[in-house]
């Protein structure tokens, strides 16, 4: 009779005392890490909202951040379009959403093409919605801050696609916001 170190039930799989500490040391490191990476990009946008004249600890509160960011970049109109679009988008992917995604921890390919799309079509028109709301704020964004910050178009190609490290630029160079860049 053999035995092994791995228990299978019906439904779970259980993990050997190793296996566990491998899995909480990887999770550790993980936490670690993203939790490191917040607190850099808070810093480094509560130093890109002091260069441009605002209290840094605005750049910390949900919501209010971004409307203050939309009036940095000249473009505070905006900020209500777009909150409006992601409200009215999130309103409709709420209704009819298709059961298979609600109701399934394991969405594949197969499900997403066993779906009849044309029955929930408030849902993908929220979809689209949302989705355009935060790609076209998004390039905004990218596209009037590094203006207002006198950086070329292609840094704010850098800051849409790879944020992260082009914030920390602004945030820690040498660059100075004005709004005369702006016009």
């Amino acid at each position: 009779m053999e035995t092994t170190s791995t228990l299978i039930s019906t439904n779970t799989t259980e993990l050997t005392a190793g296996q566990a500490a491998v899995v909480g040391g990887f999770f550790g490191m993980f936490m670690t890490v993203g939790i490191a990476l917040v607190v850099i990009t808070i810093i480094a946008w509560w130093r890109i909202f002091e260069k441009a004249g605002e209290k840094g600890w605005k750049s910390i509160i949900p919501f209010y951040n971004v409307y203050i960011m939309f009036k940095l970049c000249g473009i505070k109109a905006w900020f209500w379009i777009i909150l409006c679009a992601a409200f009215v988008g999130g309103i409709l992917t709420s209704v009819n959403p298709p059961a298979e995604l609600v109701n399934n921890d394991n969405v594949t390919w197969e499900t997403l093409n066993a779906i009849d799309w044309g029955t929930h079509t408030p849902y993908l028109i929220g979809m689209v919605i949302s989705c355009v709301a935060g790609i076209f704020s998004s390039a905004l964004i990218a596209v009037k801050l590094a203006k207002a910050f006198g950086k070329s178009v292609w840094f704010s190609v850098g800051l849409f696609f790879l944020q992260f490290i082009f914030t920390l630029i602004l945030a820690f160079g040498k660059a100075k916001y004005s709004t005369k860049n702006l016009k």
